[in-house]
Formats: structure tokens, sequence, C-alpha cells
């Protein structure tokens, strides 16, 4: 994640969409620790005492220190905040003006997973409105345990992972939370990984238009104010939003404002939340209905900055055709001036799959564009957007659940995922959002912790870097990825080696980790590159089921569905360079 002097991360909403906008339950908020203004402060100091210091009250100006004086100051790691999205919450029908939105017939149960590895103290505390969690709670690590973990049910609102380092190697960091709802107008799995906050992300994924709903949510987790900007994309290009898109998101708040009260009939949307004065999260929900029939709700998570180059994995298809409305189906936009082509790459389990239409996808500058990927066999794929211009992707998914009994023609329920892109690196640089290199042996490709109460799947791919290298002599590469399980108590349930060709994807159930014979619940995964890399990059994530499944003949797939993205390691403390100067603050 890039670290700017200024900070602030999260989701504006127009200052006059009044009716649009309510404030979710907030509780506590986690300390935020910088070192700039310590810099400064000793900066200044140093200038005061070589100014004041020869002589009582005489003032002698000190001698310019030379431009070589350099010294490599070691920058101790400050805490690891991540933050996590609130439960499902049913939009408001009184403010959406849709009589269509009701409650619904049955409960939401939620849950979130924490699980930390490595040395270090950790502690979850929920938004409540403050810039104190006067009710943060100290994670316990069981004896003998090799990372912690921690269940919470039914959390209230969003919630703030704090995690100390120790005095060992960086803690490993995940955490999840999930929402199960089995029927009504919420029916679905809304599920996401917690993140970091940050100052811009870009949310690809929602819908405005009738019968659609998508909220969008600000949480600050930091000790000072946070002022956002929200631009929003749709199918016609950049909206106009009432009072410019800005807000002030104070500490520890948690801020809901509907997108459709600000930019509505918007059939493809696209989000990008930008702040200053403090680091920010943002997220969307979004939920649909055709007419009574629900067609899922899900959480839209952040994924890359505009890049030439991304992907994504764990696009699944049962066969659909191309103009079936519940093929997946992929997001682009091209947020710049200049327009452009995108060539698509789909890979499966014995490589890159033919797919006609998405081999070179026109982007208007502004306008957000949806290609359908129907006609895929049935599997778990990658994709890969190889753009001319700087573009922001994602994906959406729908299940097929049971037939509603209650409607007269027994339509078909769907449910509904959204996939957040990343982007590509070479593994000379470090992926993009600041996280370590990825070029040494033994690298972290991340880690996920499973939504408690669903089963998993993780889809695996060796993604080529650039176009180049789809087609060049490292196309024929292969990728070692090591997979951890760890079970509720923490300690590790089994491992195991997956190795891909290059431009391939594998399905592995986590489950099939534990030793012959154990019951152990497997709670988190982690994944690490053995060996070096090349020009493949390890894109992976992790796709959670729940509920009954759809009643079709042998198909006992459940018919709820949502797609976790893996957290990476935040970037590793070391040293910064220090040059004295005549001038503090007044430098280039």
């Amino acid at each position: 994640m890039t670290t700017q002097d200024e900070t602030g991360q999260g989701q504006a909403a127009p200052d006059e969409a009044g009716a649009g906008t309510s404030r979710g339950r907030r509780r506590g908020v986690v300390r935020r620790v910088t070192t700039t203004g310590a810099g400064l402060v000793g900066m200044l100091a140093a200038g005061a005492v070589a100014a004041f210091g020869s002589t009582g009250a005489t003032l002698v100006p000190a001698a310019p220190a030379p431009v070589d004086a350099v010294e490599h100051v070691a920058v101790e790691p400050g805490p690891e905040v991540t933050v996590c999205p609130g439960p499902a919450r049913l939009t408001d029908p009184e403010t959406v003006g849709d009589a269509q939105f009701g409650p619904a017939p049955v409960g939401t149960e939620s849950s979130l997973r924490a699980v930390v590895e490595g040395d270090g103290s950790a502690e979850l505390g929920a938004f409540d409105g403050t810039a104190a969690r006067a009710d943060a709670r100290t994670l316990e690590r069981a004896p003998d345990a090799d990372a912690t973990v921690s269940t919470v049910e039914d959390p209230a609102a969003g919630t703030v992972l704090t995690v100390r380092p120790g005095e060992g190697a960086g803690p490993r960091v995940a955490a999840s939370v999930g929402s199960v709802t089995t029927a009504g107008d919420l029916r679905g799995l809304a599920a996401a990984s917690c993140a970091r906050p940050g100052i811009s992300q870009w949310l690809v994924g929602g819908s405005t238009q009738i019968g659609s709903s998508t909220q969008l949510v600000l949480q600050n987790p930091g000790l000072t104010p946070a002022v956002v900007q929200v631009d929003v994309w749709g199918q016609g290009g950049a909206a106009v939003l009432s009072g410019g898109g800005q807000q002030l998101v104070g500490p520890g708040e948690e801020v809901v404002t509907l997108v459709e009260a600000a930019a509505p009939e918007q059939r493809r949307l696209v989000v990008h939340v930008s702040a200053t004065g403090g680091l920010v999260s943002a997220y969307l929900q979004h939920s649909t209905l055709d007419g009574l029939v629900p067609l899922g709700v899900d959480y839209v998570v952040p994924g890359a900055e505009p890049a030439h180059d991304l992907a994504l994995s764990g696009v699944a298809s049962v066969g659909e055709a191309v103009e079936d409305p519940h093929a997946p189906q992929l997001r682009l936009l091209a947020p710049g001036d200049a327009a452009g082509t995108a060539r698509v790459t789909v890979f499966g389990a014995d490589g890159p799959v033919p797919l006609r239409g998405v081999e070179d996808v026109a982007l208007t500058p502004g306008v957000v564009t949806d290609v359908s990927l129907g006609g895929l066999p049935a599997g778990s794929y990658a994709v890969a957007v190889h753009a001319d211009v700087p573009v922001v992707a994602g994906a959406s998914v729908d299940r097929r659940g049971e037939a509603d009994p209650d409607l007269l023609h027994e339509e078909r329920q769907y449910d509904r995922a959204w996939i957040a892109a990343r982007a590509l690196a070479p593994a000379t640089s470090a992926p993009a959002g600041g996280d370590a290199p990825v070029d040494e042996d033994g690298a972290r490709a991340g880690q996920v912790a499973l939504v408690p109460g669903t089963s998993s799947a993780l889809t695996l791919a060796a993604v080529p870097t650039t176009e180049a290298a789809e087609d060049g002599d490292d196309a024929a590469g292969r990728l070692e990825l090591r997979v951890r399980a760890y079970d509720e108590d923490g300690a590790e349930a089994g491992t195991t080696t997956v190795t891909l060709a290059s431009g391939t994807a594998q399905t592995l159930d986590p489950s099939t980790l534990r030793a012959e014979g154990s019951e152990a619940v497997v709670a988190a995964v982690t994944v690490d590159v053995v060996g070096p890399r090349g020009d493949l990059d390890p894109v992976w994530s992790v796709t959670a089921s729940a509920g009954p499944p759809s009643g079709d003949d042998g198909d006992e797939t459940p018919s709820l569905l949502s797609v976790l993205l893996p957290v990476v390691d935040a970037p590793a403390p070391g040293e910064v360079a220090v040059r004295a100067s005549d001038t503090a603050g007044l430098g280039d």
C-alpha cells in the first residue's frame, strides 16, 4: 500500500443528498501512528540547538552540513490496522423509493474471523463514532498454537483489527466477515476479506438501475477527520453528483450512503473514493431483485489502481451461453482521457481458453464496459487483462439457486459474487499497493481467513505478468506454491505444494489438507511461492459457499457464494536516509 504524506481514504456521498445518507452504527477506532511529525520535530530541534547552543544570547548560524552527510536510521514497525465491513444491511425502502425492497422473512447470520500468525499482540474493536475504542478486546493465542484465531458472532458494525508486531518477523494478518441470508430480499452470501485503509480505492461493480441498490460505506479508523471525494462512472460516462461528491468522515465513524440517490439508473457502475486528512476504508454493498425474485447480495471491495496489466481469479462457469444474462461478466473502465483496447485472456486447468469476442475489447474513455465471459466450459478460471491505456477491472459471477415456491412460474433465484482485480507485477518489482517484493525464495502470496459456517475452494493460477510473457519464451515456465492450512485453535492442520504450469488455473479444497481422520475445521489458509517465479504471478482467491443446494438432480453445490481475495503482507520495516540540512522544512 502506497504511503503518502497526507493520507485518507473513504467514500464521499454528496452533501446535498441528505435523503441518501445515513450514519451506520459506529464503534471504536484504532490509534494511528505516524513518523512524519516526529521526524519534523527532530529536524526543528536539531536546528534550534545549532542556532542557539554556542553562546548565551548571541545568535550564531549553524554551518551548513555537507550534502553527502547521510545517516541511515532504522524505522520501528507501527501497528498494522485492518478494517472489516459491517454485516449486510437492508436498504430502507422509504429512502430508496422502491417498494420492491422489503424486510427479509428470515434473519441474517453474520460472523467475523481474525487470524494472526507470528509474534505480536492483537485486539478487535468496533466503530462507535469515537476515536477511542474502550471496548476493544485482546485476542488470546492458544497454548502451543502456531497462530491466533478468534471468531466473533453477529458483529453489530464494522470492525477494526489492530496488530502490534513483536520482536520476531512481521506477523501475517488476515480477517474476513460474512453474512448469510437464506430467503427474502437480502438472500445471498455477502463476504469479504478485511483490508487496510488507504487514500485511494477503486470499486468496480454494482448497479443503480431499477431493482438494484448499491450502498457506499465509508469507515474512518483514524484519529483525524478525513475529507473524501467520490467519483462515479456509468454506461454513459462520468456521473454528475450533487454537492460535488465531497463528504467529511469523522474519526471512528462509519457512514452509509445510497449511490442511487446521487447517480440513479446506472446499469454498470465504477466508484472511485479518494481522501485527505486520514486513512479511510470503502466498500459497496450491492443487492438486486428481478421483480420479486432475489438475485443476490455481495460486497464490492477495492481492487487495483488503474494499470495496464491486471488479473483476477475465481470466475466460475457452468457452461452458460454468451447471451445468458447470468453468464460471468468482466467489467472494464479506462478512467483517463484516451481511448484504448484491452486484450482479455482466460486461463483454465489446461491453459488459455479461446473465447470469441474478448481478443480486442474497445475502451471508450470514461465509459464502463461489460464483457460477457459466456461460452466457457464448466470450471473455475483466472482472467488477465492487458490494455494499452490504464484500466480498472472486476468481474461478477452468478450461481443458480432453488425455485421460489411462492411465485407462479417458479422463477429461479440467483446469488451474485463480485471479484476485484489486482495488478500484475514482474518479480523484480513490488506489486501495486506498496507490498513487499515477491522475487525471493519463499515469498508470501497472501492469506485468507475462511468465513465460519461456509465451505471453501481455492482457485490458484500462474498468470504471465505481461501480454508478451503469455507468448514468449517463459510461456512454458512453472510456478510452485505452498499452501498451508490452520485450524480453529491456530494449529497447523496440513500443508501441500501445488505446481502450476504457466497460464493454468487449479482448484483446491483446503479441507483436504487435514491429516487423515482429522475432523478439525480449517480456519485459514496461507500461500507462499516456492523458489523464483520468473514472469509468472500467483493470482488466487477463495470461493465461499453456503445455503441449501439448487435442488437440481445430483447437484449438491450450495446455492450461495462469495469470493474472498487474499490479504498480502504489509511492507517490512526498514531504514530511512536522513540528511542534515540548514533549512528545516524548506529544502527540496
